[in-house]
């Protein structure tokens, strides 16, 4: 392995991680790496915290993409730095009953406001947070029983294009017009034990049984491909604005008439 000045490498490998990382992760990845002082310091994190870890690989991926290492030298990397995989992630998708209990629980306002806005919209909890603050600020378009905000997000891993939500909830936000931060729904999170993902699989699995076309929700829930245009765009936004309805029929007679 080249042994380049520690100073030197980084800050290649931060331009670099411009271009293939989330500015969060990035931020993260840099506080880990400079944690340490000498490049044989960087080489001890494969027994550090999960970030140094992470961090680290980063590093080796960057270098052997500059062929500075080998790829013999990076897959040896990679299998030095391992990744504790836990097997008490739950997966499951939420069913009606379980959702309607998690609401009940939520004696908070802002709290259930925030949760229905993730059950509405099937959007990612950092995105949904983006939409609020987008909802509160009256940055949307309302059409009928349902209003609609466009978000553009489209970093390196995770985009979202719009957020679709009830009239009414779009309402109760705008009225409140009080922010809501990561901390926040990360902590709702964790005292009620809320799966955002199983949310969100949950908001997928109801879309595609009401009949929704599987591309629109797609595009709804941010997952269309990083390189759709102008057209596209607009074909499936067209189409949201057309099926959305159903879901939102769904989730009233499922969840809400139960609360």
């Amino acid at each position: 392995m080249l042994l380049l000045e520690k100073e030197r490498l980084i800050g290649e490998w931060q331009k670099w991680g411009i271009q293939h990382l989330s500015k969060k992760t990035l931020i993260e990845y840099e506080n880990a790496l400079k944690k340490v002082q000498t490049f044989n310091d960087i080489l001890q994190m494969k027994d550090g915290s999960k970030n140094q870890r992470l961090a680290l690989r980063s590093l080796a991926k960057y270098m052997y993409e500059s062929r500075i290492i080998t790829k013999e030298e990076y897959e040896a990397i990679k299998n030095c730095v391992k990744l504790k995989r836990t097997n008490n992630i739950d997966t499951r998708v939420y069913s009606d009953k379980e959702l309607t209990s998690i609401l009940r629980r939520l004696t908070n306002r802002k709290h259930s406001l925030f949760l229905r806005l993730v059950v509405e919209s099937g959007l990612r909890r950092s995105h949904a947070i983006s939409a609020w603050e987008k909802l509160r600020k009256g940055e949307y378009t309302t059409m009928g029983e349902f209003a609609y905000t466009e978000l553009n997000i489209r970093n390196k891993t995770k985009q979202a294009f719009v957020c679709f939500c009830s009239r009414e909830l779009v309402d109760a936000i705008y009225e409140m017009n009080e922010p809501i931060s990561y901390n926040i729904a990360e902590n709702v999170g964790k005292r009620q034990r809320i799966l955002y993902n199983g949310i969100r699989k949950w908001w997928y699995t109801t879309a595609l049984d009401v009949g929704i076309d599987s591309n629109v929700a797609d595009f709804l829930q941010g997952r269309a491909p990083t390189s759709i245009g102008a057209r596209h765009y607009l074909d499936a936004l067209r189409l949201a604005k057309k099926q959305y309805p159903k879901l939102l029929q769904a989730i009233r007679g499922r969840i809400y008439s139960s609360l």
